[in-house]
């Protein structure tokens, strides 16, 4: 720790964290143990020679005793993480491209079973400390935040800055490997400063060290080697503590959209020029923060997005490269272009499911109909639910090319040439795909209103001061586009019927 002690990010930490309350780990009972091990996933078998999940569940009753002892004795008194549960068997699986070229296969690793429950101890309970430090903007791996979470903290400044004529940038940043390049000494600096005591650091640093892995390819098995860096693939705790060593960089930030190891810092203004500047000095401070925490950022894969009415194309200079603008890029799986249409992206879904959707059509002859449509679900209807409040507002064209999709399929799985689009939706027990996103956006706005959850809509709902029952409950304010202002600006719903009826 004292390595590290005159680190930027520690002394960041210091002087945003003014809680005085020191984190240590404590005991658990029988019944916390076997909630946790009734929770594992019993199709997940563990690595060879260790008790597959399936087994430790039947036998929780017995060994529930035995695993509160070794929580207690073991990681908590002795804050030893006992070596034989950091054993990993790591299994390359074929992504894409040349089956021969090693960089085209993930690595997946498998821990054993038991070393996943005290690890889900060590997690439930560093979370529950950690959660009020953690910024809002830091979405992976975090309950109630996604993607969409992300995106739409972007994506709805953006609208707003247009509607006033003005312009939005954003700079995709690539990181190379990123957890796999942690540092574990300035990773326990960062939660000593966050308040963990000696003790619980000695745990962490015990759970790092000495991580084994072998490569198991069939019934394989290379020799052990020892991880120096980064957080265990395929572990429960990792993503945390991810988090926790990514958590800083926001401290040095304004405005980014982050996922994980997806970093995109982002500007609005009404000056072209103030959000070029401003893109490159936020992409200078991550830079720097990047190369002081050990991590890697690859300048050459960044992309540029700036939207706004303008009569060249824009650069940007990051590090040594110069970066010009792109009219579409792809960020966490949606692609948006510099107008915000989202044309592109709903026709990538429309070809992806079309081609889901011919090769049902090739084999519905030789299926039942619970098959089908199992089918039909899964593979061409589950296209449009990702992240469908980024881009639910797209063009009646598009509506229209989405409809004749989801009609075609509903006729192929319920082998019906004559019904209307609607009487198979109504057989289906279902919507179209925008009345569903429609209620999906609903269900967000119930949330804000009664305070359910922190909604990523919340920042750009005003509520209104109601009399009476035909009173709105939110405000809709004045806007100078409908394309923007109208449909995507701080409050255009008031109600589902207003918005169904006002879109068509």
């Amino acid at each position: 720790m004292t390595k590290f002690k005159d680190h930027p990010s520690v002394i960041k930490i210091k002087e945003h964290i003014s809680d005085t309350t020191v984190f240590n780990f404590s005991n658990v009972d029988k019944d916390c143990m076997n909630k946790l091990v009734l929770k594992l996933d019993s199709k997940k078998k563990g690595t060879f020679g260790n008790l597959p999940s399936s087994c430790l569940k039947d036998m929780i009753e017995v060994c529930d005793e035995t695993l509160v002892n070794i929580w207690e004795k073991e990681l908590v008194n002795s804050c030893n993480f006992p070596d034989n549960l950091k054993q990993a068997d790591v299994t390359p699986i074929y992504k894409k491209d040349g089956a021969t070229n090693v960089k085209n296969y993930r690595p997946v690793s498998v821990l054993p079973t038991v070393s996943k429950v005290f690890e889900r101890l060590m997690q439930e309970q560093i979370t529950h400390y950690m959660d009020k430090f953690l910024s809002p903007f830091l979405c992976g791996y975090r309950k109630g935040l996604s993607t969409q979470t992300a995106l739409m903290h972007m994506i709805e400044k953006f609208k707003l800055s247009l509607d006033k004529k003005g312009f939005s940038g954003a700079i995709l940043m690539d990181l190379s490997k990123a957890f796999d390049t942690i540092n574990h000494e300035l990773l326990i600096a960062k939660l000593a400063a966050y308040g963990f005591s000696k003790s619980s650091l000695k745990l962490v640093l015990s759970y790092l060290k000495n991580r084994l892995p072998r490569v198991k390819i069939n019934s394989s098995y290379s020799s052990w080697t020892e991880l120096l860096m980064g957080v265990p693939q395929g572990s429960v705790l990792g993503p945390l503590l991810f988090n926790i060593y990514l958590n800083d960089l926001f401290f040095f930030m304004k405005d980014v959209c982050n996922f994980a190891d997806d970093t995109t810092p982002f500007f609005c203004d009404l000056n072209i020029n103030n959000v070029l500047e401003t893109l490159e000095e936020q992409s200078e401070i991550a830079l720097t923060w990047f190369e002081a925490n050990y991590m890697k950022m690859n300048a050459e894969k960044c992309h540029l997005l700036v939207s706004g009415h303008k009569h060249e194309q824009m650069f940007a200079n990051i590090g040594n490269n110069k970066i010009y603008e792109e009219k579409k890029v792809k960020l966490l799986g949606v692609t948006i272009d510099n107008e915000l249409k989202f044309d592109s992206h709903v026709s990538d879904l429309c070809n992806k499911a079309n081609r889901k959707l011919s090769a049902l059509i090739r084999m519905s002859s030789f299926l039942s109909f619970p098959k089908k449509r199992i089918i039909f679900k899964s593979f061409v209807e589950s296209q449009f639910m990702y992240s469908p409040l980024i881009w639910m507002f797209y063009s009646r064209k598009n509506n229209s090319r989405i409809n004749r999709l989801h009609e075609r399929a509903l006729r192929i799985v319920y082998t019906d040439y004559n019904s209307s689009f609607e009487e198979l939706l109504e057989k289906d027990g279902s919507f179209c795909i925008h009345h569903r996103n429609l209620q999906k956006l609903m269900i967000e706005i119930f949330k804000i209103k009664n305070d359910i959850s922190d909604s990523p809509l919340k920042p750009f709902l005003t509520f209104s001061n109601r009399n009476s029952r035909t009173e709105a409950d939110f405000i809709i304010p004045s806007v100078n586009t409908v394309l923007k202002g109208k449909k995507f600006s701080e409050i255009p719903w008031t109600s589902f019927v207003e918005l169904i009826t006002s879109y068509y």
